[in-house]
């Protein structure tokens, strides 16, 4: 009978391929010195390092180490580095599906491992729905995955933090704005790089003659391939111009169609170009992203040799649209269109000189902001609302909720924190951070805090009135902090006679609302003298859903009426909300709950049953009697 040690050593390091890693430790390079030997070359262990994991944090400098020969990484070591990165994720991940306490430093401990807990956290998504806590485990996985893609676009950010007036990194820069919003998706930053990459090596093997143009013919030349290509420029009809896909490069990147706002078209052409050697930036315009391209010192646009001339004026640029046009913007035009809105309009007007990264940035968040606005005050099952927010995931108004989210800390973190306006808008973001991204604490303490200080350090000595509440960061830190460490409020239903008889529902019912018709699933209860657990508190403009009291009143007749009793609850976009309870319809047929609110649910509950067509609370240390 032929046995293993019979092989060849190159058909043996062939099967090994077939072999798992984990099998590979704990069994096969222990049978014999030979096969040990074997089964821990360099080359071997790449491979499985390669095949196990997609992501990797920057600081493997995984090209790197590719590059390399294979003796000279420990690549086996990293392997097990690897896995034991794996092992902690997922110990803080149970720990976070079973107790609301200490949820949100876990999270952080988790986004701290950086891109290497990627793998991880996307194979969670798919729990089997025979696990216990599939919906917790679901939500919560996701939740870290989203919390460390929305630190790694604040990272880019905080990056032009003492260099505000650089014009390098802009496709990353605008990349950022995507990875608030990129869920499961693949076109990260890695991702827009990539494409970006391609399409000027794209350019240059179908134009090799273009090397030899002059600045002007190569920027022309340029801007018709990419709209010949439908690269940009793509037309959409005009009530289209404010979806959330057209602000966000890696959508127009990705999509066939190429539709995007004119900001994201001149970025692309900028990013491009400046990939071909063409010194180009975007202009901070009014009412139009337009670009300039600058000769190389010493020459013209032309190509001409010219002398003395230290900087390149608004007369020795060329202006493009990328968005609109194949051919070049005469400046005069430019004049004009700046007249007409009333900004100076000499050579040297500040609208002619090619804008830094952070105030494009700026610019791209005041567009999310207006596309949030246009369909903020619509009815929900507004057809617009679903039509501007939706991404290739996601639910539409939660994506533009979270892209406004994402244009707060841009406006703040590409600022220059010793302007005394700088954190005018600082309190509207760690609102909505405890509201709605508490996961989010680690990204302020790393990013925010120490910019905080700074512009504390800036005005100190300007009798400024001491900042407080939601203008202090360390304070909200703290806060935050003690919250998640401490738990909250206790709601016990066994010890009091009056909740039993006015509290009809209970946690994890589904419900229909009897006057908006929208399905949610009650997760919290209030009556008379309580005060909603700490994770069920819902924000002013939450609670103005149901409008009323919520204490006793004196009724016109003089007598005090009891007190209405109102519920929290999760939906797909919201995950609080208040409902009264005369406004609850219970419903009992499983077929009538939207897929998003499986999703949506697994913050508060651990699976659904299908049986009783209730969620299975995992909340009980609030609401131990449900």
């Amino acid at each position: 009978m032929t046995r293993l040690s019979d092989f060849p050593d190159e058909i043996i390091r062939h099967i090994l391929h077939f072999v798992s890693a984990e099998d590979n430790l704990r069994n096969f390079q222990l049978v014999s010195r030979r096969l040990h030997n074997i089964a821990n070359e360099p080359l071997l262990w790449r491979t499985y390092c390669l095949q196990h994991f997609h992501f990797w944090d920057p600081d493997h400098e995984l090209e790197k180490k590719l590059k390399a020969r294979a003796s000279s990484v420990g690549w086996k070591k990293i392997w097990l580095k690897r896995r034991r990165t794996n092992r902690e994720v997922e110990r803080l991940l149970d720990g976070i599906v079973k107790t609301t306490r200490g949820q949100v430093r876990s999270i952080a401990t988790i986004c701290e491992q950086g891109l290497d807990a990627k793998d991880y956290l996307l194979d969670q998504r798919f729990t089997d729905e025979s696990d216990n806590y599939v919906l917790a485990r679901r939500y919560w996985a996701q939740a870290a995955l989203d919390s460390l893609h929305r630190g790694l676009a604040v990272d880019v950010w905080s990056k032009y933090q003492g260099r505000l007036d650089s014009r390098q990194g802009l496709d990353i820069a605008l990349g950022a704005f995507d990875m608030f919003v990129l869920h499961d998706q693949t076109h990260d930053l890695d991702y827009i790089v990539q494409a970006l990459d391609d399409y000027a090596a794209q350019y240059i093997r179908e134009h090799p003659q273009s090397k030899g143009f002059n600045t002007r013919d190569k920027a022309i030349n340029l801007v018709r391939w990419l709209r010949l290509k439908n690269y940009i420029g793509a037309e959409f009809p005009i009530s289209d111009y404010r979806k959330l896909q057209h602000c966000l490069i890696g959508h127009a990147l990705s999509e066939s169609e190429h539709t995007s706002l004119p900001l994201i078209a001149g970025a692309i052409f900028v990013c491009v170009a400046q990939r071909l050697g063409i010194n180009t930036a975007c202009l901070n315009f009014p009412g139009h992203v337009y670009v300039s391209v600058e000769p190389p010192a010493g020459e013209d646009l032309d190509g001409e040799l010219v002398w003395g001339r230290k900087r390149p004026t608004a007369l020795h640029r060329m202006y493009l649209d990328p968005f609109s046009s194949d051919h070049e913007i005469p400046i005069d035009y430019l004049r004009a269109k700046l007249a007409e809105h009333g900004w100076p309009s000499n050579d040297g007007s500040a609208s002619f000189h090619p804008s830094p990264v952070p105030i494009v940035v700026q610019r791209m968040a005041k567009n999310i902001k207006t596309s949030w606005a246009e369909v903020y005050s619509l009815p929900e099952n507004d057809p617009k609302i679903t039509s501007t927010g939706r991404l290739r995931s996601g639910v539409p108004l939660r994506n533009l909720n979270t892209a406004r989210y994402a244009a707060m800390w841009a406006e703040l973190i590409t600022k220059d924190p010793s302007n005394l306006r700088w954190s005018d808008t600082m309190s509207n973001l760690l609102n909505e951070c405890f509201q709605h991204w508490p996961e989010d604490l680690w990204i302020i303490e790393r990013y925010l805090l120490p910019v905080y200080k700074r512009h504390e350090s800036a005005v100190r000595n300007l009798n400024i009135v001491h900042r407080a509440g939601w203008q202090h960061v360390p304070d909200i830190i703290r806060m935050m902090n003690n919250l998640d460490s401490r738990g909250s409020t206790v709601c016990h239903r066994r010890y009091t006679e009056d909740i039993h008889r006015t509290v009809r529902y209970k946690i994890g019912q589904v419900f229909r609302h009897k006057r908006y018709g929208y399905v949610g699933v009650i997760n919290g209860w209030r009556t008379r003298q309580m005060r909603l657990p700490e994770p069920h508190t819902v924000s002013f403009q939450d609670a103005q859903e149901e409008g009323g009291r919520l204490e006793m009143f004196e009724g016109r007749s003089g007598h005090r009426q009891a007190d209405k009793i109102f519920y929290t609850c999760v939906r797909p976009s919201y995950s609080r909300l208040r409902i009264a309870q005369e406004n609850v319809e219970i419903i009992t047929d499983p077929s009538l709950i939207p897929d998003e609110l499986f999703t949506a649910a697994g913050k508060y509950f651990k699976r659904f049953d299908r049986e009783t067509c209730t969620f299975v609370s995992n909340i009980r240390e609030y609401y131990p009697d449900d």
